[in-house]
């Protein structure tokens, strides 16, 4: 009976490591998913334009000319 016992503990450990490896994969591999290019609107171009278009101010409140 003690055989079988530890039989099914390695079985049951190997299944948990396996599933484990698994699930830190696929969430690595979903890490940065949100960080790639999607659309038409976020494109490199685009964002330069936008970034050109932009009025920049000058607020400088210094007193020297």
């Amino acid at each position: 009976m003690a055989e079988q016992e530890k039989s099914n503990f390695y079985v049951i450990l190997g299944i948990c490591a396996a599933l484990s490896i698994t699930l830190v994969l696929m969430l690595k591999a979903d890490e940065t998913k949100h960080l790639e290019l999607k659309g038409a609107s976020t494109t490199l171009e685009s964002n330069a334009a936008a970034l050109h278009e932009v009025k920049r101010y000058k607020n400088d409140y210094s007193t020297e000319n």
